[in-house]
């Protein structure tokens, strides 16, 4: 455990808000074959799924338009993707205004009825917003705006769908410094306080020292199990640990994954079974870990100890086996670590010049598992099939 330094952060509370009850909802009438290919600064804040129809799908941020983008892939005999692509939200409109700035921390899923849901952060306004696609028209609304007197949420939204099909985000209060989460019940979100967190107090409390407010919630990552278990990944800035809330909506358990030195930026989950997979960054050595067992139960294992190593995981299993996608920040490259006979092997994913490895997501779609990230050099979304 670090010793960590002075945070400004209000302490957090249990207070749990009807988030969006009575919120307008936006149509959206993106129309992609009237959308240009990708010519703007695009695919930051990357997130892949795959259609009912089995095409790779992604949702992402437009940094030239500071707006929420949506692309379709059709992928030909020789793995290129031809992108169709959508203005979502925040897009400017047709006299040129810009209606404000949103899409980062974009995560999506996509249902097997083919209804698209996406969560990001609506950063004018300090909100968390969605979009859902149903029957070709985009809504758009606020499923959360936090706990704190001004809103400052939607940081890290995580989504994934419940058993019924519904959305359910995880996300970081920056304005109460602690973990939310928002379930949508058919009609509306509703937010709540899933994780606060514990103040640092030193042990020496001589001149100088100072109590650290808690400050929880940063990478939230989501998993839902096939019990409808919800489990979130998450950073607990004030302990430099990796933390796990395990639970469901009205009551979530927090359990210690790692706390060794400073360590939880980045985390992302797969499950096999009951065991539990989290690739993490080890932020203290720069390197790539990997935690896997159950809650209150985690064996942990350090991947890849080269420099800079282990931001932007992505972490899968292919018929039980485990691998991690991730960032090289020494080297500018996307990384892949695959576990075979108890032992990881590491390699660099190559397809592009540039530097790779941001904001990376994977999805299988037969026997092909693919890669999307943001391409930093280009300025764009890099696709490629997973050696």
């Amino acid at each position: 455990m670090r010793v960590p330094a002075p945070l400004l952060c209000a302490a957090a509370s249990a207070l749990v808000l009807e988030a969006c009850e009575g919120c307008v909802e936006t149509d959206v009438n993106a129309k992609p074959d009237e959308a240009p290919a990708f010519t703007n600064d695009a695919g930051s804040w990357l997130s892949m799924a795959t259609t009912d129809d089995g095409k790779p799908a992604i949702a992402y941020y437009d940094r030239t338009q500071d707006g929420l983008g949506y692309a379709v892939a059709t992928v030909d005999k020789a793995g290129a993707a031809t992108w169709t692509r959508e203005e979502v939200d925040s897009y400017p409109d047709e006299n040129g205004l810009n209606p404000g700035d949103a899409g980062r921390y974009a995560s999506m899923a996509i249902g097997s009825n083919g209804q698209v849901w996406i969560a990001y952060q609506d950063s004018t306004n300090g909100t968390l917003k969605y979009a859902h696609k149903g029957d070709g028209v985009w809504d758009v609304a606020v499923a959360d705006v936090g706990g704190g007197s001004k809103s400052d949420a939607g940081f890290w939204a995580s989504l994934a769908l419940d058993s019924s099909g519904n959305p359910v985000v995880a996300h970081y209060d920056h304005g109460k410094g602690n973990l939310r989460v928002a379930h949508y019940n058919g009609s509306a979100f509703t937010g709540e306080v899933a994780a606060e967190g514990e103040a640092f107090t030193p042990a020496d409390t001589g001149a100088g020292a100072e109590v650290v407010e808690a400050n929880v919630g940063e990478y939230a990552k989501l998993y839902i199990g096939s019990d409808g278990t919800e489990y979130i990944a998450y950073y607990d800035r004030t302990m430099g640990a990796l933390r796990l809330a395990t639970g469901k909506s009205g009551g979530y358990t927090v359990t210690t994954v790692d706390d060794d030195g400073d360590v939880g930026e980045w985390p992302s989950i797969a499950m096999d079974g009951s065991t539990l997979w989290i690739a993490y960054h080890d932020v203290a050595n720069q390197d790539l870990k990997v935690a896997h067992g159950t809650p209150g139960d985690f064996t942990v294992e350090t991947v890849d100890t080269g420099e800079h190593v282990g931001a932007d995981t992505a972490m899968f299993l292919d018929g039980g086996s485990p691998g991690i996608v991730y960032f090289d920040g020494f080297g500018n490259d996307m990384k892949l670590a695959k576990a075979r006979d108890g032992a990881w092997t590491t390699e660099t994913v190559t397809g592009s010049q540039g530097a790779l490895g941001y904001h990376n997501e994977t999805v299988r779609i037969g026997d092909t598992r693919y890669v999307a990230c943001y391409d930093f050099t280009a300025r764009a979304v890099f696709f490629s099939a997973l050696p």
